[in-house]
This record gives C-alpha cells, sequence and structure tokens, in this order.
C-alpha cells in the first residue's frame, strides 16, 4: 500500500493544474507562489498527482497529457455553464442559438449513462476498495448477473481509470475507509470529472446519516451497509441503475 499523503481538496487540485496548463512548466517554490500554496502543502499536492500520472516532476514541475485531458473536461464544463449562464441572464433574438443547443446535446451524448443504450450492452460496474475479499466477493456477484466489472484495491489507480475514461462507468461502488484517498475524497473527484456520474457507497461504518447531511446528494439508498448478502446488494446495485 502506497504511504498516505492524507485529504486534499479538488479544488487545490484544478487551481495547480490550471497554473501548469496556462503557463507550462515551472518550479516548485513558483508553483507555491502562482497558487497561494503554503509550500508544504503545495508540495503533498504535487505528490498525490504525480501518483495519479497528472504531473511529470524532473527539475520543474510540469503537467502530462492525462493531467491535460482533465483540465481540458473541466474548462469545457465551465464554458458550457458560461454559455448557459449568460443566455439566461441576457436573453437575445439573434444569438446563436443552434449554436448553443448543438453544444448542449454534444455534452448531454458525452455524459448520458451508457445504461441507456441498446439492451446488448452491458452496464459497466466500477468497485474500489481496499480489501481484496470483499472485491472478490462483489465481483462474484455483479459478474455473474451479467454486469462487466472493474475492481480496484488502490484508490489512486481507480481514479486514474475513471480520469481516462469518466463515461464508461454506469455506476461506481466506493468504500469509504481506505488509505490515501478515502471514498468521500474518491466521490469529490469524480463527481467533479462528470457530475453525471452514479455513485454508492459500501462501507461497514455506521455513517448514513453523516453523509446524507454532508452530501445532499447521497441519499440512504445510495449506501449499502456491510456485511452484505446477495440479494440485498444486488438489488440495491439495481436500484441505482434504475433497473
Amino acid at each position: 500500500m502506497a504511504e498516505s499523503i492524507g485529504s486534499f481538496s479538488f479544488d487545490v487540485t484544478k487551481r495547480i493544474l490550471s497554473v501548469l496548463y496556462q503557463n507550462g512548466s515551472t518550479k516548485k517554490t513558483n508553483l507555491a507562489t502562482k497558487t497561494g500554496l503554503n509550500y508544504n502543502v503545495c508540495l503533498r499536492y504535487i505528490k498525490m498527482l504525480k501518483l495519479l500520472g497528472w504531473l511529470d516532476i524532473s527539475t520543474e514541475i510540469s503537467i502530462t497529457e492525462i493531467g491535460r485531458n482533465v483540465m481540458r473536461r473541466l474548462m469545457h464544463e465551465a464554458s458550457f455553464n458560461n454559455i448557459n449562464n449568460e443566455q439566461d441572464a441576457s436573453p437575445s433574438p439573434n444569438s446563436n442559438g443552434d449554436d448553443i443547443q448543438q453544444l448542449s446535446n454534444q455534452l448531454a451524448d458525452a455524459t448520458s449513462s451508457k445504461f441507456d443504450q441498446p439492451t446488448k450492452h452491458k452496464p459497466c460496474i466500477m468497485i474500489v476498495d481496499d480489501e481484496p475479499d470483499v472485491l472478490v466477493t462483489y465481483e462474484s456477484f455483479l459478474y455473474y448477473t451479467g454486469f462487466d466489472v472493474k475492481t480496484f484495491a488502490d484508490s489512486y489507480k481507480a481514479l486514474r481509470a475513471f480520469t481516462s475514461d469518466a463515461n464508461l462507468y454506469d455506476l461506481v461502488i466506493l468504500d469509504i475507509r481506505m488509505e490515501n484517498l478515502n471514498g468521500l475524497q474518491l466521490y469529490q473527484c469524480m463527481k467533479a470529472l462528470n457530475p453525471s456520474s452514479k455513485i454508492i457507497f459500501a462501507s461497514a461504518l455506521d455513517a448514513a446519516k453523516e453523509l446524507t447531511s454532508i452530501f445532499p446528494g447521497i441519499g440512504s439508498r445510495e449506501i449499502i451497509k456491510k456485511p452484505v448478502d446477495k440479494e440485498n446488494f444486488l438489488k440495491s446495485i439495481k436500484i441505482a441503475l434504475g433497473m
């Protein structure tokens, strides 16, 4: 298991990526200054983003192609939101409505659930849990029920996989208590990358009340209490997928 680097904010992550994306490679001290971060905090984020494959570290810090893809995705969503906000604030009969509608349709197509595709499609489910026996159990439940399953014991690898194709997974199942990035941190990152992604938790922690109060988008049905039996587990999965 990789060394834990503590919690982090995805907003700060975006700030670091944005500086490198726009200004190119830079020294660690300059990056801390440009992002307004404490130097030691900046080093911790650099280490995390290097593990994710988003940054490259040599004599200077630079953003990798994976990191650029993350920024392009976030900038595309921000641009789309700005267009919508401007249109709502200042409606004009001469505005290019066709282009805006086309962009809206493209974004909807890019983020739509693959479960809405023809019935031959097997829903793809990502499972993230640092207990190998739990992964094997869940995978056996889902695989023999007809789902395509991707399992990850390492939360960093799970986030890297999600980053490479945030629209691939019809559902993500997260454990809460994990080293490095815990389930709540993964949830925040994944939702930032793809707000329409479906994510539920499976945890031995009795944290349903706390989670639903902290994250309004999470309901009690999105939290599966461990240990789970096959019948209830599959029932929760089908509910989450709208089956």
